[in-house]
């Protein structure tokens, strides 16, 4: 055997031993041959030499009883992973994986007899080409193939190997990824033959016409059934009439009806939509490619998001007018929050377009029907009718909630268009209250970025959320941006004074893209029972499992949702047996506290590895060359720097002594205990004049060096310190063994002076990756400050009595490569 193919009889075992042990798989996976009859028939023509002999992948995992079949070719180096025309099979893991799933085409099937036709019909194919080493991050690539309901052998660009359930997961949903790019399809055509009408009038017109087409079978809809031999004139005559028709029949009352219809004036006067056919191409469109998608039975929440994508193509929902839609899966996690009961009443005094109505709808309806209630039918009915309250400000919005709970199956008879916080709506609350319908549970994702003032009138969140607590009996839920939790400390403490935190988690940082980059946290509280300092569980959801794909927003594909969502709901509910005061946290909450994790979880040191401290070493080296040779301002090309590098570091600098770390020996002192640290002061750069003394501000780059400059004498100059930057690029540390001044953007750190009378660069390169591991609790909302860093820890290597050990720090330092070029 030649050595390459012992090399990759090798590969085989460390994959073959990987997939067995490391991955979840129900069964097991066979090298070359499988006893798979029909696989084996298929096979014995698939030879990569293209002789019609027998072919067989280097992997082969059957489950027959869910149809699921994966193949594996692989290679021991990448530089064999997939040639340039992928003609190889036999050189190439790509060329020779896509050959083998060729055979597995219905075009190729349908060469073989009926019998095998049959047998693979409904199969889920996979091919994956793996090359290099499994157990190397850096050295092995994976493509992943499937065969498409079209027969096709597509990439699914995914870089690795997934457990059985999440292949099986993915064709499961594959159908969505047609859907997806229908709904934006249809919505981004919409918009276009909308462009000349303005952004808030496209909502409107499109909740209309999709109202227009509703079809139930005690309503007959003459408008659908007669529209496409109608002139444009009769169109636009009908379109009131209909609605107002449709959302009687619904139970909806006039004086709601009359708001949509006003609001669609503009229809009989806009020239484009009065001498064309947009129209009626418009309702085609609907009736023919959207609103049919609405009947497949999916998890996929399909109506949402074709409003979500609309409103997106419109311009209407972003961040910047603070609108940013609720995912549905997080508006489904609200009703799991909580113990909801078939009698509670639900308010969203900023409904939007009515999911978490309809969320909340849904929960009830659920417990209905898995109840053993005997008046099932009567309950129903009083739910859609009186359990269900929202409030929205927008009538842009307030019409696409209209035709939202219509095509959802009623439930919107009690949605207002109201200012939650005008007397009207108070009236609204009161009359409801007189017919004994009081909310009880409250959901809310307020308007985001609200600063309730001249220039920008709209309510902060925390305002929502003080608001909807005290109109619900029971329990409140808000989703928003981080800051709401730290901020406004007057009105936090009067939630607090009369309501109860029970729970605040903060969610992925992606749960809103690609609409929006805003960083949330949900916050669940008891209503009407004042806190008192009661303990608040603290939970950081990284991950929710959803991935971001160009047609489909985030979704859920790999099916990872339910997983995490259980094992997130468990350890919320029995936080002490769960507890790790970093990504979990129990603590009691006092006045002026922040209701974030990141102010009370210990910092995540798990990262901190020799690789972090090498890492930190090489950019002060490159810093300091660059220094040395005045490049810090220059532009210069990479291959320049590596020359200058490679004339300037010492080769003893490699060298290694391999010193271990012992974190779990480690001790934790408080900030303050070790270190004295000061804010910079202020000095705007009209006010800077040039000189030679480097000004330190918040960038990343260049040490923070962002000039050089004559400080005033007012400024105080510091030597041999740390900074770190306190907004901007907040967390960056850097040492600076030079004179500088520093910017207030920034903090002036320094050992005391009873533990170390003068700091090296060994000890400050050490301490830096230590301090900077705080800073992913830390952004440019919530920034560092005297105060936190006075309740922050660092957790230190020690020698006897418990003191820094120094001398180690310092040692480990200069055991690392290019520490001799310092």
């Amino acid at each position: 055997m030649s050595k390459k193919r012992k090399n990759e009889a090798l590969t085989d075992i460390e994959l073959y031993q990987y997939l067995s042990s490391i991955k979840s798989y129900s069964k097991k996976w066979t090298t070359k041959k499988s006893s798979n009859q029909y696989i084996q028939e298929i096979l014995n023509g698939a030879s990569k030499r293209n002789t019609g002999k027998r072919g067989e992948p280097d992997l082969i995992y059957i489950n027959e009883a869910r149809r699921l079949l994966i193949l594996i070719e692989n290679k021991h180096s990448i530089n064999d992973h997939q040639s340039e025309n992928e003609h190889k099979p036999t050189k190439y893991a790509v060329d020779g994986i896509t050959h083998y799933l060729s055979f597995f085409t219905p075009k190729n099937l349908s060469k073989h007899s009926l019998t095998i036709r049959n047998y693979f019909e409904n199969w889920s194919v996979v091919g994956i080409a793996f090359s290099g080493d499994i157990h190397d991050e850096y050295n092995h690539l994976i493509s992943t193939f499937i065969i498409t309901n079209e027969g096709n052998i597509k990439d699914i660009e995914t870089s690795e190997i997934l457990d059985e359930e999440d292949y099986i997961a993915f064709f499961e949903n594959i159908d969505v990824e047609s859907i997806s790019k229908n709904i934006a399809k249809s919505s981004s055509e919409i918009n276009r033959l909308l462009r000349t009408l303005n952004s808030q009038d496209r909502p409107v017109l499109l909740s209309a016409l999709m109202i227009c087409l509703y079809d139930k079978n005690n309503f007959s809809n003459d408008f659908k059934k007669s529209y496409s031999q109608w002139s444009i004139a009769n169109i636009i005559r009908n379109i009131p009439t209909t609605i107002s028709d449709i959302l009687l029949n619904e139970g909806i009352d006039i004086s709601k009806i009359n708001i949509l219809i006003n609001e669609l004036s503009f229809v009989k006067t806009d020239h484009d939509l009065n001498n064309s056919d947009i129209l009626k191409v418009i309702l085609k469109e609907l009736e023919e490619n959207v609103i049919p998608l609405f009947n497949k039975r999916t998890n996929y929440d399909i109506i949402g998001k074709f409003y979500e994508e609309f409103l997106r193509y419109a311009g209407v929902a972003n961040v910047k007018k603070g609108i940013v839609l609720t995912p549905s899966h997080i508006t489904q996690l609200f009703t799991e929050l909580i113990d909801i009961k078939t009698n509670d009443v639900i308010l969203d005094t900023c409904c939007g377009t009515g999911t978490f109505l309809i969320a909340g709808m849904n929960k009830l309806l659920t417990i209905i029907e898995q109840s053993n209630l005997s008046n099932k039918k009567q309950k129903i009915t009083e739910i859609k009718q009186n359990q269900l309250i929202g409030l929205e400000k927008s009538t842009t919005m307030y019409s696409l909630a209209i035709s939202n709970m219509l095509f959802r199956g009623d439930g919107k008879s009690r949605i207002f268009n109201v200012d939650a916080f005008s007397e009207n709506a108070e009236k609204i609350l009161k009359n409801l209250s007189n017919e004994g319908i009081t909310p009880s549970i409250g959901f809310i994702n307020p308007p985001y970025g609200g600063r309730a003032n001249k220039s920008n009138p709209t309510k902060k969140e925390i305002q929502f959320l003080e608001y909807l607590l005290d109109r619900v009996s029971r329990f409140g839920i808000i989703i928003a941006p981080l800051s709401t939790y730290f901020k406004d400390n007057i009105i936090r403490n009067r939630i607090l004074s009369k309501h109860t935190l029970k729970y605040v988690v903060n969610m992925p940082k992606d749960l809103f893209q690609p609409n929006a980059a805003t960083h949330t946290a949900i916050a669940v509280f008891e209503t009407n029972i004042p806190h008192n300092d009661k303990t608040v569980v603290f939970y950081n959801l990284l991950e929710d499992g959803f991935v971001l794909s160009k047609n489909r927003g985030r979704s859920d594909v790999l099916n990872k949702w339910n997983t995490i969502k259980k094992a997130f709901l468990s350890k919320l509910k029995n936080p002490q047996l769960e507890q790790d005061s970093i990504h979990l946290v129990t603590t009691p909450i006092k006045a002026n506290d922040e209701w974030i994790i990141q102010a009370h979880s210990k910092t995540d040191y798990s990262h901190i590895s020799e690789k972090i401290f090498i890492q930190t070493l090489k950019k002060h080296l490159i810093f300091t060359l660059k220094k040395k040779f005045n490049l810090l301002d220059k532009d210069i090309d990479v291959i320049t720097l590596m020359e200058i590098l490679n004339d300037s570091i010492n080769p003893k600098a490699l060298l290694h002594q391999n010193k271990k770390l012992a974190l779990n020996k480690w001790k934790e002192f408080y900030f303050n205990e070790i270190f004295d640290f000061k804010r910079g002061s202020r000095l705007v750069k009209l006010n800077q004049i040039e000189g030679d003394i480097a000004y330190i501000s918040s960038t990343k780059e260049n040490n923070g060096i962002d000039n050089y400059i004559l400080p005033p004498e007012d400024m105080t100059v510091y030597q041999n310190v740390l900074t770190i930057n306190n907004s901007g690029s907040v967390g960056y540390v850097f040492y600076h063994n030079y004179k500088i001044v520093c910017s207030d953007h920034c903090t002036i750190i320094s050992v005391k002076k009873d533990f170390l009378t003068d700091l090296n660069k060994y000890i400050a390169l050490f301490l830096i990756p230590l301090i900077e591991a705080m800073k992913p609790k830390y952004n440019f909302a919530r920034e560092i400050s005297d105060a936190r860093l006075n309740k922050e820890k660092i957790l230190l290597p020690i020698k006897q009595k418990n003191q820094p050990d120094w001398a180690y720090m310092e040692n480990y330092i200069k055991s690392l490569p290019y520490s001799a070029s310092l």
